[in-house]
């Protein structure tokens, strides 16, 4: 994902990830797409052994091997590496968070294309629609495929698919250290994920669960920050 809406900061230096923290970045970031160890070393081309040991060993060992992770999980290397840009921002500067915040709260406005970038290849969200007893809002992981949302549900539960009914899919994010955040809502139509070659490429969902793919009609977005005195 891109920061190109952030307010303007120094560049900070990118720190290189000590083992753990490589370990910890690169499982989190499994768990937002739904990828198991094995997945993610078989789509980069090594075995899990390989893939543990080239996490093992840091950045000085195999960065070639650790550039094909990153892609994977739909991150730039240094955000592999070192964090994404708030994360080094805070690291060069922990008390970033003190600044009085001066000013009304600046809107902004995301394109379509720069909708879809924040969302990445997947993450965590929220799926909203009307049912028989009300709104029904719900969290669900996501996977972003050929401009629509992928996500996992029973077949029996408020999520299911429903000719008559519509969606709202949402996602956001927000940094209280950097007093800015964003938000990005769409709306489509739901049905199951029928085609067998995509099934084959995602996670097995559970025995009673089935994916469903949003086709979004209408992609809004919305960014927010708030000046704060230096």
């Amino acid at each position: 994902m891109t920061d190109e809406h952030a307010p303007a900061t120094p560049a900070t230096p990118a720190v290189p990830a000590t083992p753990a923290e490589l370990v910890r970045r690169f499982a989190d970031r499994l768990a937002d797409l739904g990828l198991t160890e094995a997945q993610a070393a078989t789509r980069a081309g090594m075995s899990i052994a390989y893939l543990r040991r080239v996490l093992d060993l840091g950045c000085d060992f195999d960065r070639p091997a650790l550039l094909r992770l990153a892609a994977v999980l739909g991150l730039e290397y240094q955000e592999l590496v070192s964090g994404r840009p708030e994360e080094r921002l805070h690291a060069a500067a922990p008390d970033a968070d003190s600044a009085p915040l001066v000013g009304p709260p600046l809107l902004g406005e995301l394109t379509v294309p720069e909708c879809w970038t924040r969302l990445g290849p997947g993450g965590l969200g929220r799926l909203a629609r009307t049912g028989p007893d009300g709104p029904v809002v719900r969290p669900v992981g996501y996977l972003v495929h050929d401009r629509t949302i992928l996500y996992r549900t029973n077949p029996d539960g408020a999520l299911a698919p429903d000719a008559n009914r519509e969606a709202a899919f949402e996602v956001d994010r927000t940094d209280p250290k950097l007093h800015e955040g964003w938000s990005v809502l769409m709306t489509g139509a739901l049905e199951y994920v029928t085609d067998l070659a995509l099934l084959a490429e995602l996670p097995q969902p559970p025995a009673h669960g089935r994916w469903v793919r949003l086709t979004p009609g209408t992609v809004t977005g919305r960014t927010i920050r708030t000046a704060s005195a230096r």
